[in-house]
């Protein structure tokens, strides 16, 4: 083995060492950066030679750059986040309700009810008093009111999650262009045994982020490229094409529900995609996962077209039952224009509770053809009496007096209940509460078990600064350890050549 071969030998090690520290470098300047794997370099020994009988290696060279990576925790990442993503989108929508639905606060529907009561009670203290006759007109139009404001509110949070869909529509076709460009820049540097560990990361990140907007699947390829499909196995990203995740405002015949409400639909792969509205599936139904319990996009349908319809139906309940009892007993007392059958709510109810859905649907919003209104405009339409004023005599208030104990009557519930319509209400104040506790407890659950998953993946991809340091001083060594042989080597062949002089 001659002096040229220690050159040979030594030379290969300052390169390996170099690269090991340059790798090192990269650890340290990318530990803040989301979703970094940490890298080592592989080294191994050159291929050996005999000399006089002995095998000798042949210097050092890195043999790889590995990505320290789990496949197992990074699909429970993506799964937790796919978790995380729908419990988050409940609880920012249903924390919407809570303004609308505060009982504690004043002009709340239950303040409404039971000055409403008040007010007819009052009444049948002076039957004939103007003052008293127009409380109970106010105080029936502020009951209404509070219907609609309350159906109104719940309508505006419906309507938010309606356009929000469509951001994360968006955002779902912008990560699936992001991840089909990476699968081409990955295929393309690994078939000429490049080094793609940067371009994997940001994939992998991706795919998390994707995974939080909806529930989808990812399965890596034999070249490289991952493929991504939808709950409902719609392709997603294939290679380098993708499709595109997009909303359609479609008319819906279901008062409690938006009207356009946003369909979405995934179109055909390509790069990019055209959207084709007659051969674009329908996933509505499938996107979120099963009973939208995957990603932003199922907490959003699931909070839009069943939670929300859910109280929208028990407040027009609420509403139908309160009118169908104030007009009953309403329509058999006398006013003072001498008229009995008189409503004093509008639109008419035809059914008695407990009605079918059908029946009440849409009956405590503002809508005039279907939402409760007054029925009568004047104190004189006002029935406190149970006989015509003109027999009993305007100071009759025998219809004023149980016009004022319906507050404490019960009235038949859907689903078999029995209730007065302040209880029943309150009732639809406490699920609401409760719910919205619910969705909090989930995601605080759901972020704690994403944390110990970031932790664990921490441990095995993350940088820690006193490896890297360790590893940067055991590189350097390494590196002077080499350029010493070189400067030994150097002496002997310049031993050698003094010996020619």
């Amino acid at each position: 083995m001659g002096i040229d071969a220690i050159f040979n030998t030594a030379s290969s090690a300052l390169a390996a060492q170099r690269v090991a520290i340059d790798i090192t470098g990269q650890n340290i300047a990318n530990v803040n950066t989301p979703g970094y794997s940490r890298q080592r370099p592989v080294m191994e020994s050159g291929p050996s030679t005999t000399h006089n009988g002995f095998s000798l290696g042949n210097g050092v060279h890195v043999a790889a750059v590995q990505r320290l990576y789990d496949a197992v925790i990074n699909q429970q990442l993506n799964d937790g986040n796919s978790t995380l993503g729908n419990n988050q989108a409940k609880m920012k929508t249903l924390q919407q309700l809570e303004p609308f639905l505060n009982e504690i606060s004043g002009n709340t529907l239950g303040d409404a009810m039971q000055k409403f009561s008040d007010a007819w009670q009052s009444l049948s203290v002076n039957p004939a008093g103007v003052a008293e006759r127009q409380t109970v007109l106010g105080r029936g139009t502020i009951l209404v009111d509070t219907f609609h404001q309350i159906n109104d509110g719940i309508r505006n949070v419906q309507s938010f999650a309606n356009s929000s869909i469509d951001g994360v529509a968006t955002d779902i076709t912008i990560k699936a262009r992001e991840i089909a460009s990476l699968n081409v820049q990955i295929r393309q540097a690994e078939m000429v045994a490049g080094n793609a560990n940067e371009l994997r990361d940001q994939r992998d990140f991706l795919i998390q982020e994707m995974s939080k907007l909806a529930g989808i699947s990812a399965a890596e390829q034999a070249d490289g490229t991952v493929t991504i499909t939808l709950p409902g196995g719609e392709p997603l990203v294939v290679g380098n094409r993708y499709a595109e995740v997009y909303t359609n405002p479609v008319a819906t015949a279901d008062p409690n529900l938006p009207n356009p409400s946003n369909q979405i639909l995934v179109t055909g792969l390509g790069f990019p995609p055209t959207r084709n509205l007659g051969t674009d599936i329908d996933i509505t139904a499938t996107v979120g996962g099963s009973n939208n319990t995957k990603g932003e996009i199922g907490g959003l349908l699931y909070v839009r077209d069943t939670v929300l319809p859910g109280y929208l139906a028990k407040l027009d309940e609420t509403a139908y039952n309160l009118a169908w009892q104030t007009n009953t007993q309403h329509a058999v007392g006398w006013n003072l224009n001498n008229a009995t059958g008189i409503d004093f709510f509008s639109p008419v109810i035809g059914t008695a509770p407990p009605a079918g859905t059908a029946a009440f649907a849409g009956y405590s919003s503002s809508r005039a053809a279907i939402g409760i209104r007054m029925a009568i405009s004047s104190t004189n339409e006002i029935a406190a009496a149970d006989v015509n004023p003109l027999v009993g005599g305007i100071g009759n208030n025998k219809n004023a007096i149980l016009m004022g104990k319906l507050a404490s009557q019960q009235v038949s519930f859907s689903g078999g209940v029995l209730s007065t319509t302040a209880s029943y209400f309150n009732t639809v104040v406490s699920s609401v509460g409760v719910d919205v506790q619910g969705a909090k407890n989930l995601t605080a659950q759901n972020e704690n078990f994403m944390r110990q998953l970031s932790n664990l993946r921490e441990s095995v991809a993350g940088v820690s600064l006193d490896e890297e340091l360790t590893s940067l001083i055991k590189y350097q060594k390494a590196f002077e350890g080499a350029s010493r042989v070189i400067n030994t080597a150097t002496q002997m062949l310049d031993t050698v050549l003094n010996l020619v002089r």
